[in-house]
């Protein structure tokens, strides 16, 4: 029997090599790659640290607009408040002085019709003289009321087929301007020289718009009475129940639904 080859021992001076190479390797990889990740850490940083304090800029920049914007919110509701106290008190001087302008002319009265020129440059005298033409008699005037002052509401004269401009007149007594107006209501239609002549009151241009919106309430609805009244609510009567409005609309809205309720 041949005698077997002897086993060949491992080349040990190459495996040692290997090793020492990767032993090396090993060690550049722990020595480079945290120095280079130190050098990528602090590359960054400065990269970024522009960009940080152009942030913490706009933080304290925004952070300065919230608290503008809060301070203006705050501003606002205040005046906001204070123009609704303002324009409710505005309403109630308004309203002040609308009543004692109206109060100025509580004696006053206006009559509507007169023919121009007529007063030949004595109005006062002419007005009162008319008045007792026209309401004296039995239960009447006794004589011409006592006027302060009269005057036509415009000095430029109308043009033919316009207007003709109402004579405004102040009576020194006030139970006789109520009485002239009295008699006035109860004569029904005056008349002087032919003509037509109405007698109002003599209400300030705002109290005169409300109450004409009253005016458009009215209806002829059969069992209804309808009353104005001072300074402009209308009063209407219906089936034993008495309103009262202020507003235009609601006086309507009340007639077409309980007294003109649609056909079902």
């Amino acid at each position: 029997m041949p005698p077997k080859p002897p086993k060949t021992a491992p080349a040990t001076g190459e495996g040692t090599l290997d090793a020492s190479m990767l032993a090396a390797f090993r060690d550049i990889v722990k020595e480079v790659i945290p120095k280079e990740n130190h050098d990528l850490r602090e590359e960054i940083k400065r990269a970024i640290s522009p960009i940080k304090i152009t942030l913490d800029e706009f933080n304290v920049k925004l952070r300065d607009q919230e608290d503008g914007l809060n301070n203006l919110d705050t501003r606002l509701e205040t005046m906001e408040r204070r123009y609704a106290d303002m324009s409710s008190d505005h309403k109630k001087l308004q309203e002040k002085i609308d009543d004692l302008e109206n109060r100025g002319r509580r004696c006053n009265l206006r009559i509507i019709g007169v023919p121009q020129g007529l007063e030949k440059g004595s109005p006062t005298q002419f007005i009162a003289g008319l008045l007792f033409d026209i309401l004296g008699g039995p239960n009447g005037l006794d004589e011409p009321p006592i006027l302060d002052r009269a005057h036509r509401s415009t000095a430029q004269l109308p043009r033919e087929g316009n207007r003709l401009c109402p004579f405004i007149f102040r009576v020194h007594y006030f139970q006789e301007k109520e009485r002239i107006q009295r008699l006035a209501r109860q004569k029904g239609q005056l008349e002087f020289q032919g003509k037509q002549i109405l007698i109002f009151p003599d209400y300030s241009g705002d109290l005169s718009r409300r109450r004409a919106a009253l005016n458009k309430v009215f209806r002829g609805e059969e069992g209804v009475r309808y009353g104005l009244l001072y300074p402009a609510r209308l009063r209407i009567s219906f089936n034993g129940q008495v309103k009262v409005f202020e507003n235009p609309q609601r006086a309507k809205d009340f007639i077409m639904t309980k007294i003109r309720p649609a056909p079902k």
